[in-house]
């Protein structure tokens, strides 16, 4: 697995191919990686529009947890960094429901998706051309061909970019089957970040890399500079509240089947 002519599709330096997988059961793709700022990505994916038939994959069964813990995440960013008149645009925003979740929180959010339709945030579309206060992006840039494409065109209209993806554990795989996020089975997953492909994206456009709790964001400088101690605070009180609620409000004595459903729709669909 020497070098070849493949470019990295951040920094656009030389990559080498890591390993091949099988997609959607029946395709075969070659992994790139880059030693330069450490991404690995799939080149040509041509069975996107497949892929796509359903915006939202069937092993998704994290969809409402992961917005509920976005929403609460996001207010306390809001809270702390901007005021109450802020708009929000969030991009990719499948079905609305995170739009919906912070509209209902006050938060003036719109919602935009090329893919998905808009189930829960009808009538706040954004109109694709108005600057924000901030944009977001949650499970969305390892869906991204062209990353560098699509935050050139964010950046146009905000300099705060809020996002969430799985960052790489590390860069010597050999099997998808060793990384839950590659998630081959579904065929939307196919590029992959490290910090330092963060950084670099950052650096390319200016701006800085920070990273609260599990968002990440690329920021104009100093935006996020002072109240991180008061934010992390935030986060593990918010946290702590929550367990103390579940445990001697709600006496749970119930698991949840998240994991255990996505592990299921896997194999379901790994076994057509």
């Amino acid at each position: 697995m020497g070098n070849n002519n493949v470019k990295c599709k951040i920094c656009g330096s030389e990559t080498s191919m890591l390993m091949s997988g099988q997609i959607l059961g029946k395709y075969f793709a070659n992994y790139w990686v880059c030693k330069n700022c450490e991404c690995i990505f799939i080149d040509k994916p041509f069975w996107l529009n497949e892929a796509y038939s359903e915006s939202i994959v069937r092993t998704d069964t994290g969809i409402m947890v992961r917005n509920i813990n976005t929403c609460n995440q996001l207010m306390i960013i809001f809270n702390t960094y901007f005021n109450p008149e802020i708009k929000v645009v969030d991009y990719g925003g499948g079905y609305g429901i995170l739009a919906r979740m912070l509209r209902d929180k006050g938060v003036n959010a719109l919602w935009y998706d090329k893919f998905s339709q808009n189930l829960l945030a009808r009538g706040f579309e954004y109109d694709g051309h108005s600057k924000a206060d901030a944009m977001l992006a949650f499970e969305v840039m390892e869906h991204l061909e062209d990353p560098m494409e699509t935050l050139n065109e964010i950046f146009e209209k905000t300099d705060c970019f809020i996002f969430s993806t799985d960052l790489l554990p590390r860069l010597n795989y050999k099997s998808t089957n060793e990384w839950w996020y590659f998630a081959p089975e579904a065929g939307q997953h196919i590029f992959f970040y490290s910090e330092k492909t963060l950084k670099t994206i950052a650096n390319n456009f200016g701006l800085e890399y920070s990273k609260i709790n599990k968002l990440h964001i690329f920021h104009k400088k100093g935006m996020f500079k002072n109240k991180r101690v008061i934010v992390k605070v935030k986060f593990f009180v918010g946290r702590v509240f929550i367990k103390l609620l579940d445990f001697f409000i709600f006496e749970s004595r119930f698991k949840s089947r998240m994991w255990d459903d996505h592990r299921d729709m896997r194999s379901k669909m790994n076994n057509g």
